[in-house]
């Protein structure tokens, strides 16, 4: 049985008013900006693993043990 994929959910934009424009350190912005960064990696990995582990099955029906 396959295992269920776990729920990454892509992080939420904050509207531009939730900055209260007084130089915050971070900024919502640049915390969003992180997450985001941080978020699309992780897609990324995930995307290259499912990519290796369908390559090992091809692999593996061609060539049965």
């Amino acid at each position: 049985a396959e295992k269920p994929v776990p729920r990454d959910p892509r992080p939420l934009r904050p509207d531009p008013s939730e900055c209260c424009g007084s130089g915050c350190n971070p900024c919502i912005l640049e915390v969003y900006e992180d997450e985001l960064a941080a978020w699309e990696e992780r897609q990324r990995r995930r995307q290259a693993a499912q990519l290796e582990a369908e390559e090992r099955d091809r692999i593996d029906e061609a060539w049965p043990d």
